[in-house]
């Protein structure tokens, strides 16, 4: 709707000029010329009558009438139906149609006279228009297109996905490569955009991406624990979008789209090796298109409009940035008190044992806490299926809660064999800690019941005939019925004879000749 009536009423109330009144409504000179031109004309008084409606005043400014000016009558016009068919297909835009129509039909329709034709005969459907408030909401999303780098070393080229986040009052974005949509990639992104905006929004808006919304629900959803702990770190809340419900984030699929023309058409013959390589570019492109005048907005930038509408209402940053990079809740600390995070053994106090601890890494370091207080940290172990025990999480003279300890282990093992028993005190021989090889141990005995004391004996006997005591080694035994076969079985010598004639060996005779 346009602004006729500020207009008149700052012409011939105020005084003000035509140049004023355009910077104080953010509209052109030529559009207030033109506003008032047509006020003359249509012989109006001013004041405008109490009872004269806003449709009223424009239609006796502009007229109503549908059909395009009469210096073009009988030019075809376009097919409303075919234009918001093909709008709906990727990548296509009004400006593409026009061009397509003025292609076919020379003498047709200019483009403004296009633009106005479509928009008075599209399909009505009543949309509420969403008013965002400076600082409240930032928009998240992930472009469904992205850019790549090549490595070096192997020639492989490597997908980047594109990170995007807009401000809803300005649209001011902040974008990034990332390797990944896991949470992990997903959560770090956050702080390095809050960092660049120099402020955090009162609330995120995230698409329904498993990485930070769990489960989808329109009244209750479940956030990633990770995710739920960024916000709290940073004083906002998440407000995940609804489910097929594209307008609740409308501003970030504007700018997404705005991002792959603006950016990714850029970069898109442009090779990369590294995905530093790729974000300098991307960031370097991204204050462009930050600072790039806006005709609509009286040619300021997004960047302007957020320092001047969104920065004075949002959040501060907190003095110190999230660091937790990763998050397991409610690991489960086994009767050995040693918890299992990513494929390695870290111990906690063995009073813990049996309960459920939260576990956080920090870069190279892990932090466990039970019932939101602070237990302990371990550095991560290098190596995989390893154990990292602290002594003073060790009972005295590990004598293990539950009635475990290194003896109750043995004499369970006695029970079924002295080979059983001999490989039990082997496996825990061979740790750092006695501790670390009840898991092991318990393994060993639980294979009595799959299989039988006696094989589990036999199994024993030939890991040990072997020197190859061990979990694994006696749990191959066992899947492959190896204990079944003799640990030794005599070779006949004319049959070792015969493996060794083969036409492809030559033998002694052969090389005297040549002597």
């Amino acid at each position: 709707m346009r602004k006729i009536r500020e207009v008149l009423r700052y012409k011939y109330e105020h005084g003000m000029s035509n140049s004023r009144i355009a910077g104080a409504l953010s509209i052109g000179k030529g559009s207030i010329h033109n506003i008032l031109e047509r006020f003359v004309k249509s012989k109006l008084p001013w004041p405008l009558p109490p009872d004269i409606k806003e449709s009223e005043l424009e239609s006796r400014l502009y007229g109503t009438s549908d059909n395009p000016p009469a210096s073009k009558t009988g030019v075809p016009l376009p097919d409303i139906a075919y234009l918001e068919r093909e709008l709906r297909r990727p990548h296509v835009t009004m400006q593409l149609l026009f061009e397509e129509y003025r292609t076919n039909h020379p003498n047709g329709l200019g483009r403004t006279q296009f633009y106005e034709y479509f928009a008075k005969h599209k399909s009505k459907r009543p949309d509420m228009k969403v008013i965002h408030k400076g600082g409240d909401k930032l928009f998240i999303d992930y472009s469904g297109d992205g850019l790549s780098f090549i490595e070096r070393s192997t020639g492989e080229r490597t997908p980047v996905e594109l990170f995007v986040c807009s401000w809803g009052a300005t649209s001011y974005s902040y974008a990034e490569g990332t390797l990944t949509q896991r949470t992990d990639d997903f959560v770090s992104s956050h702080p390095r955009a809050f960092e660049y905006f120099g402020a955090v929004p009162h609330a995120l808006v995230p698409d329904n991406i498993k990485s930070g919304v769990t489960k989808s629900c329109r009244y209750d959803p479940t956030l990633h624990p990770l995710y739920q702990r960024m916000a709290e770190h940073y004083g906002t809340v998440i407000i995940p979008a609804r489910v097929a419900h594209p307008k609740d984030k409308a501003v970030v699929e504007s700018n997404v789209l705005h991002l792959q023309r603006f950016i990714l058409g850029r970069l898109r013959n442009r090779t990369f090796y590294n995905l530093q390589e790729v974000n300098a570019s991307i960031w370097q492109l991204l204050e462009e298109f930050n600072n790039r005048p806006m005709k609509d907005y009286g040619n300021q930038s997004r960047k302007q409009r957020f320092e001047e509408l969104e920065r004075p209402y949002a959040k501060p940053l907190p003095s110190k940035r999230f660091q937790i990079t990763r998050m397991r809740t409610g690991v489960r600390v086994a009767p050995n008190y040693h918890i299992r995070y990513e494929d390695r053994y870290y111990s906690v106090p063995h009073q813990l044992a049996r309960c459920r601890v939260d576990v956080y890494q920090v870069g190279p370091i892990i932090e466990i806490y039970h019932d939101q207080r602070h237990v302990c940290r371990h550095l991560i172990n290098p190596k995989k299926y390893t154990y990292t025990t602290k002594n003073d999480h060790m009972p005295p003279e590990h004598a293990f809660v539950k009635g475990w300890s290194k003896q109750y282990f043995i004499t369970e093992a006695e029970k079924i064999g002295t080979a059983t028993a001999e490989a039990v005190k082997v496996i825990m021989k061979r740790q750092e800690h006695a501790q670390q090889g009840f898991n092991a141990a318990l393994g060993v005995l639980r294979f009595a019941k799959a299989y039988s004391p006696n094989r589990l004996e036999k199994a024993c006997e030939r890991a040990l005939h072997f020197n190859s005591a061990s979990y694994r080694s006696i749990k191959a035994i066992l899947e492959q019925n190896l204990d079944t076969q003799p640990l030794s079985s005599p070779v006949d010598t004319n049959q070792q004879l015969s493996l060794l004639q083969h036409e492809n060996l030559r033998g002694a005779g052969y090389y005297s000749q040549y002597q």
